[in-house]
């Protein structure tokens, strides 16, 4: 498999940069420190098309490869500063988005892609414990299904973001 970049998506990686240095200019340092998330940012590369990227268009995405997303991606993170809103707009496609695209009802793929795509709504992909932190094969918490529910049993170190 060739993983060389063609002339669109050099062209494509280009635009992305400059979208990425002249708009995602949000000054980072009292964004951390007041734990915020960079609301505007994260609309900005909606309107910009980011977060649709790796989305049908039937659902308000662009149709665009992996290998297209990754370029856009890498030209964001030699543009923007903010890696939290890098890393929440890759968490948002890879960890919501795609597998919704894959596994989920016709239901919910019209009922969230669409949104998300836009910077409508904000997916979250959480996944920690305090005896594990981020390493999934620790993990204790158990979801059991109790009829259509299910119930979560564990516990969760507390986070408290502003979105």
């Amino acid at each position: 498999m060739d993983f060389s970049f063609d002339q669109e998506q050099l062209s494509y990686k280009k635009s992305v940069l400059e979208f990425a240095r002249n708009e995602l200019v949000s000054d980072v340092v009292p964004l951390d420190h007041n734990s915020e998330f960079d609301r505007d940012g994260f609309a900005k590369c909606a309107k910009f098309g980011i977060q649709g990227l790796p989305i049908p268009e039937q659902y308000g995405g662009s149709a665009a490869d992996p290998l297209t997303v990754v370029v856009a991606m890498e030209a964001l993170g030699y543009g923007c500063k903010d890696n939290g809103l890098l890393f929440s707009i890759n968490a948002q496609m890879w960890s919501f988005e795609l597998p919704i695209l894959e596994f989920g009802t016709e239901e919910q793929k019209n009922e969230y892609l669409p949104p998300l795509c836009k910077g409508a709504k904000v997916a979250v992909h959480a996944m920690t414990e305090p005896e594990a932190g981020s390493d999934a094969f620790s993990l204790r918490t158990q979801a059991v299904r109790k009829g259509d529910n299910y119930v979560l049993n564990g516990r969760s170190p507390i986070y408290r973001a502003r979105l």
